[in-house]
């Protein structure tokens, strides 16, 4: 799971922007996300990331309800109508600024790969909510770590590195 811990400035609040999602997504607050045809998908290794999304919106301003068991917690999954993009238009709002903080989760033990445990490396993510632990290097990648999270041992403090919106 990757959760908003902060930010690197005191730039008032998040950049927020909505995007309707794909049809048939999954996805849930927290998620790493990219665009795909103007829709929201999935973040994937690779890709250069759009942002996290912060909440979800239906097409009405307020919160999806389906079937009463949506409550937008983090973590918890919604699941997109089969015709999402051209009749619910449930939206993601999505934090797109490169200094909003997240502690982020590993696919492996923290320090596997050495430079996982330092300030610095940067990592690629392994799916939507998870960082692959063998990627951390101080080469290009999708995320730049700040350390081990001190709230959390087993996870990093990480930023978007490579942004769909700013670029790299």
């Amino acid at each position: 799971m990757i959760q908003k811990t902060g930010t690197l400035g005191n730039a008032g609040g998040p950049l927020l922007v909505d995007r309707i999602l794909t049809d048939s997504l999954v996805v849930a607050v927290g998620a790493s996300v990219k665009s795909v045809a103007g829709f929201i998908a999935l973040g994937t290794a690779g890709a250069r990331v759009l942002g996290h999304v912060e909440s979800l919106v239906g097409d009405d301003g307020l919160t999806p309800v389906k079937d009463g068991s949506y409550l937008g917690n983090i973590g918890e999954a919604y699941t997109a109508t089969a015709d999402n993009e051209t009749v619910a238009g449930v939206r993601a709002r999505v934090d797109v600024d490169q200094r909003s903080m997240y502690s982020a989760e590993l696919d492996a033990a923290i320090g596997t790969t050495a430079a996982s445990a330092f300030a610095g490396s940067n990592f690629d993510l392994v799916d939507s909510d998870t960082l692959d632990e063998s990627t951390a290097a101080e080469t290009t990648a999708q995320y730049h770590s700040h350390g081990v999270d001190r709230n959390n041992t087993a996870q990093v403090v990480v930023n978007i590195l490579e942004s769909e919106v700013f670029g790299f």
